[in-house]
């Protein structure tokens, strides 16, 4: 396999993409450059050398999301999150974002415009391997006068904080933070942020990355860009709130192991890319029409079934869970 090394941007972000960047697939006719749905990580690296697939989503899903851009909650979090970033550095033009793909990206474009001076970047990080040793020292090359906050677009168990601060890699921020493990959030509400149902196709033109080894950034193939979906990037930037207000208040951190997928974004997540058995909403069919519609509709695409007024999910300190279904390496 050729590995290309030069450092490609985003057409639609902006954002500078540490990754490799290979040929051209399409990623709804060129199934094999995909792993099965079925697989789930096995605490192997090797699970990591082949990327997820993508949903072929419609035009009346697409709008769906768009129409859930302007939400007033999810403006408020951002605000808090970059008032809470502020606290911590007064001066903008002293830091860089570093994104990780994917669900970092479009919150680093909105803390970008909300504290300007700043910059932001994206590289991969994943469970077991960590994150691309070979991205982050390029990146720290790159800037070396910039203080790097770590973005995510929320935290469900954990997984991504607890990575970070094994490897000592400080600070870092997400939107949404229900169980507490960020240093900087914007909410500790289980809000559903609609970017977490942004794709690869849809809003950056390439695969999810995956691990090569050691020396080489990790790698993606690109998609054709006739797939990519503008209007979603350009309407979330356009929501993006005008101000920074008061820094979120940080609560105590919580743990309870589960097998489960926890939280909506996370559930949203499993949803794009795994194989949900059931979703567990623990409020009523009427709430969660009115607050979940992402879910309910992706739910209805992959023909997944949902559970409501499931109070034992109180525990989890959720409003959504989902299960997966048994994997074929499992």
């Amino acid at each position: 396999m050729h590995l290309p090394t030069s450092l490609v941007r985003t057409n639609l972000w902006n954002q500078p993409v540490y990754a490799q960047f290979l040929q051209e697939i399409d990623p709804f006719a060129d199934k094999e450059y995909f792993r099965s749905l079925n697989m789930a990580y096995d605490g192997k690296n090797t699970f990591w050398s082949l990327p997820s697939p993508e949903p072929n989503l419609d035009n009346e899903f697409w709008q769906l999301a768009i129409s859930e851009l302007a939400d007033e909650r999810i403006q408020q979090a951002a605000s808090r999150l970059a008032a809470s970033i502020a606290t911590w550095e007064a001066d903008p033009s002293k830091l860089v974002f570093v994104a990780i793909l994917r669900a970092g990206v479009p919150i680093a474009d909105w803390l970008c415009r909300l504290l300007p001076g700043s910059v932001a970047v994206s590289l991969s990080l994943f469970s077991g391997i960590g994150i691309d040793k070979v991205a982050l020292q390029q990146v720290r090359s790159q800037y070396p006068q910039r203080k790097i906050i770590f973005v995510d677009g929320w935290t469900g168990r954990g997984g991504v904080a607890r990575e970070l601060s094994k490897q000592e890699l400080q600070p870092f921020a997400v939107l949404v933070d229900p169980w507490g493990w960020a240093d900087f959030s914007g909410t500790q509400d289980d809000l559903l942020c609609p970017t977490a149902c942004f794709t690869g196709v849809a809003t950056l033109g390439f695969s999810r990355t995956f691990y090569v080894n050691e020396e080489n950034l990790f790698a993606a193939y690109l998609f054709p860009q006739q797939y990519c979906r503008d209007q979603l990037v350009k309407t979330w930037q356009k929501h993006c709130p005008g101000i920074i207000s008061k820094p979120n208040t940080h609560q105590q951190q919580f743990f309870k192991s589960t097998a489960m997928r926890i939280h909506s974004n996370e559930v949203c997540r499993a949803l794009i890319n795994a194989n949900p058995e059931v979703i567990y909403f623990v409020d009523d069919i009427n709430y969660v029409k009115a607050n979940y519609q992402l879910l309910l509709a992706l739910a209805e695409i992959r023909q997944v079934k949902v559970n409501y007024n499931c109070q034992d999910l109180s525990e989890y300190k959720t409003r959504v869970a989902c299960s997966l279904r048994k994997s074929a390496n499992g």
